[in-house]
């Protein structure tokens, strides 16, 4: 019988800072407050995450770019004001039409990590949830409301794909933001059947 391979304690008690500071700012960014308390927590969660569950080693090409970190950022603080504002006024109105529904979004680039953080950069505004994140082709299926207008299809489609455009031009190589630009390209519009509207 084969003996399973374990992580050795003093690898997994070591301090992993990069790790460490994500899971924290995703900590901080689900509770919604920028406390010390709430910094330090993230920052215990996040090592000891990392010392229980060892996560397998991940293999970035990419870079963190200053610029684009600022873009995302600003983005992201834009998109959860104006949700924030739309959800609000949704919960006035008279008559209770959310035309909410499932959309599917295909994804340009092949890689985990952008995956993730695009779908978590989704989750995070209101009024739009990933329900379900495919690996093999790249998907995400979101449930979004107020699907109103002409081409609520391809606003969501032009929303999901601005995100992952930031979210590749904050942590990209050169190299991957050249190929997301020429696949850019020949990304296919979602069709009409690819969404589901609740009655």
């Amino acid at each position: 019988m084969m003996a399973r391979s374990r992580t050795p304690w003093s690898e997994r008690l070591k301090i992993r800072p990069l790790s460490t500071l994500a899971m924290a700012a995703v900590w901080v960014l689900l509770w919604g407050t920028f406390s010390p308390m709430s910094i330090v927590g993230g920052l215990l969660v996040g090592y000891l995450v990392g010392v229980v569950l060892p996560m397998p080693p991940m293999f970035w090409k990419g870079r963190l770019r200053p610029w684009g970190m600022v873009r995302l950022i600003a983005h992201l603080m834009y998109d959860l004001l104006v949700s924030s504002v739309r959800v609000f006024m949704l919960a006035f109105h008279k008559k209770v039409d959310l035309r909410a529904g499932i959309i599917r979004i295909d994804l340009i680039t092949d890689n985990d990590l952008y995956q993730v953080q695009v779908a978590e950069m989704i989750s995070l505004v209101p009024g739009t949830v990933v329900v379900e994140v495919v690996r093999h082709p790249r998907r995400l299926y979101l449930h979004a409301i107020d699907l109103h207008g002409d081409d609520p299809i391809g606003a969501v489609q032009k929303m999901a794909v601005d995100v992952e455009s930031r979210v590749v031009r904050a942590f990209g190589s050169k190299q991957e933001i050249d190929d997301f630009n020429a696949a850019l390209h020949d990304h296919p519009a979602p069709d009409a059947h690819e969404m589901e509207v609740e009655a």
